[in-house]
């Protein structure tokens, strides 16, 4: 095992903490940025949804698939080449012309993220194999808070005084940097570990459907996008199928098997992400097609959402320390299912105030179940399975994440239809919004009533269940 020297396994800490702000960043600045996106692209309401949703396609596809590759060639080599193609494309994406180039070329940089996703908390497992490990995963955290919480607020200031392009530019040096500690501290030679089989299967079955899954969705004002839709789906059942019987798979489904708080939790996480994801997206469109608000403007109010995630995030451990994760979460999803549920009405109550609360209802919600369901999946599992575990937890997710952005996009194809956005049909992506909101609450619901019948069946299954 490669042995990381003090002052290395700082730097290499940092390179990481770098990587993990640059990804979720590079992901809230460029929802502020979907309408500057529009505008000078002539784009249309569903090609929008694909600036997103092709990001995360791209990460929920290669998640398993590369950490498996990592396992074959080492961690760090995985990481550099992530975070090497991350900053090309970072940097090649301002020169695009078209948003066909545009979103193509986002499909790569999710690639590049997905081998920073899979490998970069591994590394510092790795770096950090006794004390110290908790304070640098706190460290490595960090870079994710600050990202969601500077995300919104400087994505703004940057497309309105310096134009979309600049959040690209802006975000390629940390990681130019970041590359160059990384190659410096980390252990980047590829070292082939012979006896490590690739589910090829798996990888094909995976990436066909998160690509069909995201391309249907945002075509379904045709008969092409149900079709692509139909047939995402379909290679998604055949992963699983797959996966159940490989030999060695890119995704262990006995770890679901005779473990309801497990397989609930993560069914749970899934629906989380699947409900709450797209409110930014959303909400910054309207805040700036139907308001009429600066980027700046809008992405100062949106931070509301990730300042709740931060602080709630600091104080929900506690919470799982006193009373029942379970119930913990809950609460948790409950409260984001109301924040869901008023934004239903924000087309009748148009108060900046209104919409701060259902982002605060969101974020704050959100913080406390993705908290207390982290501790109720990692204690269904022994010590052996925590890797796979957190493989699964990344995977519901980012598939979450993608399922979100894809719905939303299937909205917009159908209600909006291929016009480009525009404050003159903006009567139109406020119905969009309605519907998506109504569907997106009742489907945070059932998550509501998913994690709590994961908490009466670890109760029923013994006072220690799931912890």
């Amino acid at each position: 095992m490669f042995q990381f020297v003090r002052d290395d396994r700082t730097a290499g800490l940092y390179t990481i903490t770098v990587s993990q702000f640059a990804l979720v960043f590079m992901l809230s600045a460029v929802a502020v940025a979907v309408p500057a996106l529009g505008r000078e692209f002539g784009a249309s309401a569903s090609h929008l949804g694909l600036v997103e949703s092709s990001y995360i396609s791209a990460v929920a596809m290669l998640l398993f698939p590369v950490t498996r590759l990592s396992d074959k060639i080492g961690r760090g080599a995985t990481f550099a080449f992530g975070m090497g193609l991350f900053t090309a494309v970072s940097m090649i994406l301002p020169l695009s012309n078209t948003i066909s180039q545009f979103i193509v070329l986002r499909v790569f940089q999710g690639c590049g993220g997905a081998m920073m996703v899979s490998t970069g908390l591994a590394l510092i497992a790795d770096m950090y194999p006794g004390p110290g490990r908790a304070k640098a995963m706190g460290i490595a955290s960090a870079g994710v808070y600050l990202g969601l919480s500077m995300g919104p607020w400087l994505g703004g200031l940057i497309v309105t005084h310096l134009g979309w392009r600049w959040i690209f530019y802006g975000g390629a040096i940390p990681c130019a940097i970041g590359l160059f500690l990384s190659i410096r501290t980390l252990p980047v030679k590829p070292v082939i570990r012979h006896g490590v089989r690739f589910d090829f299967g798996g990888a094909v079955f995976i990436a066909l459907g998160m690509i069909l899954l995201s391309q249907g969705g945002s075509h379904l004002d045709g008969s092409n996008g149900a079709l692509m839709l139909v047939a995402g789906i379909f290679f998604l059942v055949c992963f699983v199928f797959w996966e159940g019987r490989a030999k060695a798979p890119l995704l262990s489904l006995a770890l679901f098997s005779g473990n309801p708080a497990f397989s609930l939790g993560s069914a749970a996480q899934f629906i989380s992400y699947a409900a709450i994801y797209g409110i930014t997206f959303l909400l910054s469109l309207y805040l700036q097609v139907a308001q009429g608000m600066t980027a700046s403007d809008a992405g100062l109010l949106l931070m509301v959402q990730p300042v709740m995630q931060v602080i709630l995030s600091l104080v929900s451990g506690k919470w799982c320390e006193r009373w029942s994760p379970h119930l913990v979460a809950t609460v948790g999803m409950s409260i984001a299912t109301a924040g869901l549920g008023a934004a239903v009405f924000l087309a009748v109550f148009p108060s900046l105030w209104f919409a701060a609360l259902i982002l605060a209802l969101c974020g704050a919600g959100s913080a406390m179940f993705a908290t207390a369901n982290m501790a109720v999946i990692m204690g269904a599992v022994t010590r052996e399975n925590y890797g796979v575990a957190s493989a699964v937890v990344a995977a519901m997710r980012t598939t979450g994440m993608t399922v979100s952005l894809v719905f939303i996009s299937g909205v917009f194809a159908v209600v909006i239809g291929p016009a480009a956005l525009t404050a003159e049909n903006a009567d139109l992506f406020i119905r969009a919004m309605y519907t998506a909101f109504i569907a997106l609450t009742v489907f945070s619901a059932l998550g509501v009533l998913m994690s709590a019948k994961g908490r009466l069946r670890a109760r029923a299954d013994g006072p220690n269940a799931g912890n």
